[in-house]
């Protein structure tokens, strides 16, 4: 997107502006102008780098882990987890091995 019509102005523009404003507003209130101008973009600037460091500084969403101390079900408890250790998680049917009858 361009700012002005036909683009941003060169050198030579830049000049023709430059003395226009000094023709149109005095030697005495163009420095006056440029400061406040200056004074106006430090302060959008500062305003841009607290919200950037505002959005960027929110901490990650805490990770949630499964809970601990859970009973063990039914099925846990008498094929899935022979070796006495409970997970704390669910097994489901399809995860537990067959028996082996001898």
């Amino acid at each position: 997107m361009t700012l002005l019509a036909f683009g941003m102005p060169a050198a030579p523009e830049w000049i023709f502006i430059g003395i226009l404003a000094l023709v149109l507003l005095g030697p005495k209130k163009l420095p006056e102008l440029a400061r406040g101008i200056g004074k106006a973009l430090g302060e959008l600037q500062k305003a841009k780098e607290d919200f950037h460091r505002e959005i960027s500084g929110v901490p990650p969403l805490p990770k949630i882990e499964a809970p601990t101390g859970l009973q063990p079900t039914a099925l846990e408890g008498s094929s899935a987890n022979q070796s006495g250790v409970t997970s704390g998680t669910t097994v489901s049917p399809q995860e537990i091995p067959e028996k082996k009858t001898t």
